[in-house]
């Protein structure tokens, strides 16, 4: 007998196998393509579009959904004529636990969860979510992706692609990789000299045309396979889930030597920006104004990321606070973005620093492999390190710690720990940053 979860899988081959040769136009609903079109006539889809779409999720929400009908003091009239900045003001800023509190009073009262997507979070910091969306959002949001990398001839549904990510999982029994339609699904788990000949020759067959992956996943594929690269010819790594440091970003520009986009976004899918990579530098991040619109939280000196769906009518999230930070400008524009709450290291002085910013050497990655930022008491930080040839020569950990000293010790107290390996996240992320202080 086939079980829920066989069915499920064998309907995802077939979906995989049979999408590139489907027409697009059957594949995903009428607003995925009208909003392409926006986009492609418009940039941006235009600020006055935006406005009128955010105009419309907050009358939306004040009419259907419990949540903002209890909290807000405001009617869905006064929400669709009076000045659209005072309307969205009296909206209270809201967080993850808010929302995990009282999921339900979230959805459109209209609907049945039974008959929608739900989808959580890895959890990276320390709780996940769990958030609603039909098929249509799906598809809304596979628009701005479409419109965004289409840029390097990018399509999700013909062209090849070497996929990287959580949903690329694989048992520890089980080989690396496995073809379903037009990717090349290679799990993060397996990328370790292990499995290097069946991962170079599986990449050496597909011959994928782009690399959708986090970015630890594709520098540690980029540091595997760098010794004798196979034939692969990519266009373009596109990044994504989880922040990039500059020493995976010079291993993935090593290997692939194309262009590389870099893509911030979060499971609330409230807020979307992208990136380019090349070998200038990083350039800004941009954020998406007719995907979400975001503003910026002051917190003391820090600028938190805070947004609002426009197209979310299932699960509406009004200025939710994304436990990110940067500046974002009058024109969406973003220099960095420092991390999650998290993510930020506390000095010796109390102050915030964030933790992406302590990140070792071009020169070391030569004999260092893997490395993580750990704090346990204010003002000391621990940096664990894996070996890329097993134990550090004293003269290695000298170099590597007075390197670390002469940059941040005016800051922390730095020790150097090595491990013999950094595992995975649940999610097969590996985070850079682990930190038992409160954020």
């Amino acid at each position: 007998m086939t079980t829920p979860g066989t069915l499920h899988d064998w309907m995802a081959r077939r979906y995989y196998a049979w999408r590139p040769w489907l027409p697009t136009r059957a594949l995903y609903h009428p607003d995925h393509f009208r909003i392409r079109a926006w986009l492609a006539r418009d940039g941006d889809g235009g600020l006055a579009r935006a406005r009128e779409r955010l105009r419309a999720t907050l009358a939306h929400a004040l009419t259907h959904v419990p949540h903002y009908r209890d909290s807000v003091r405001l009617s869905a009239a006064e929400a669709q004529h009076e000045p659209l900045d005072e309307v969205l003001a009296r909206f209270p800023y809201l967080t993850k636990d808010e929302v995990m509190a009282r999921q339900r009073s979230f959805l459109d009262c209209r609907l049945d969860p039974r008959r929608l997507l739900y989808a959580t979070s890895g959890g990276s910091s320390g709780q996940g979510i769990g958030v609603w969306r039909s098929k249509r959002l799906a598809d809304i949001e596979k628009a701005f992706f479409a419109h965004e990398w289409g840029r390097f001839g990018f399509s999700f549904d013909k062209a090849r692609i070497l996929r990287i990510g959580a949903d690329a999982r694989r048992l520890a029994h089980e080989g690396p990789a496995r073809v379903v339609g037009n990717r090349l699904m290679l799990s993060p788990y397996h990328i370790h000299a292990g499995h290097r000949a069946a991962i170079a020759a599986a990449i050496e067959r597909f011959r994928p045309r782009y690399v959708h992956a986090y970015p630890s996943s594709a520098a540690t594929l980029a540091e595997l396979l760098a010794a004798d690269p196979p034939t692969m010819g990519v266009r373009a790594v596109l990044l994504a889930s989880e922040p990039a440091t500059p020493g995976q970003l010079a291993a993935i520009e090593r290997l692939f030597g194309c262009p590389i986009s870099l893509n911030y976004g979060l499971s609330e899918r409230t807020n979307l920006a992208f990136a380019d990579h090349n070998q200038h530098g990083t350039m800004n991040y941009r954020f998406q104004p007719l995907y979400g619109w975001s503003e910026n939280r002051m917190e003391g000196e820090r600028c938190e990321i805070v947004g609002t769906s426009l197209w979310n009518d299932v699960m509406p999230l009004i200025r939710y606070r994304t436990g990110d930070y940067g500046r974002i400008d009058a024109n969406g524009r973003c220099a960095a973005i420092d991390g999650r709450g998290h993510e930020f290291l506390v000095d010796r002085n109390g102050r915030r620093v964030p933790g992406l910013a302590i990140s070792i050497d071009e020169a070391t990655w030569d004999f260092v492999r893997l490395y993580q930022v750990r704090q346990r008491r204010p003002g000391e930080i621990i940096l664990a390190v894996v070996g890329r040839h097993g134990r550090l020569a004293p003269e290695q950990r000298a170099f590597l710690l007075e390197a670390q000293q002469r940059r941040w010790g005016g800051f922390f107290d730095i020790s150097l720990q090595e491990e013999s390996d950094i595992p995975l996240a649940p999610n097969g992320k590996r985070r850079l940053v682990v930190s038992a202080l409160s954020a």
